[in-house]
C-alpha cells in the first residue's frame, strides 16, 4: 500500500481515505485556504434576524467565529 504525501496524511488522520481521495481528485494541484470563519457574514445576517432581537452577541462570536464586535456591527446595520 502507498503511504500519502504528508498533507494527505493530516487530512486522512482527521477524515477517511475515500474523503481523502474526493478532495485529491477535485483539487489536485491547486493551492486552497480555508477562512478564518465557517459561517458566511450572509448567513449570521439571517441568523441575528430570526432572532428578532434576543441574540446573545457572546454565544453568536463563539459559535461563528466572529468577534463580538462584528456581531453587534451586524445588529446594528440590520
Amino acid at each position: 500500500m502507498y503511504k500519502y504525501n504528508k498533507v494527505y496524511q493530516e487530512l486522512a488522520d482527521i477524515l477517511n481515505d475515500k474523503d481523502v481521495e474526493k478532495i485529491y481528485k477535485n483539487f489536485r494541484g491547486m493551492q486552497v485556504n480555508f477562512p478564518m470563519r465557517l459561517y458566511s457574514r450572509e448567513s449570521v445576517k439571517k441568523e441575528i434576524a430570526k432572532q428578532k432581537g434576543e441574540v446573545d452577541i457572546k454565544d453568536l462570536a463563539v459559535q461563528t467565529g466572529y468577534s463580538a464586535y462584528t456581531i453587534r456591527r451586524i445588529i446594528n446595520k440590520g
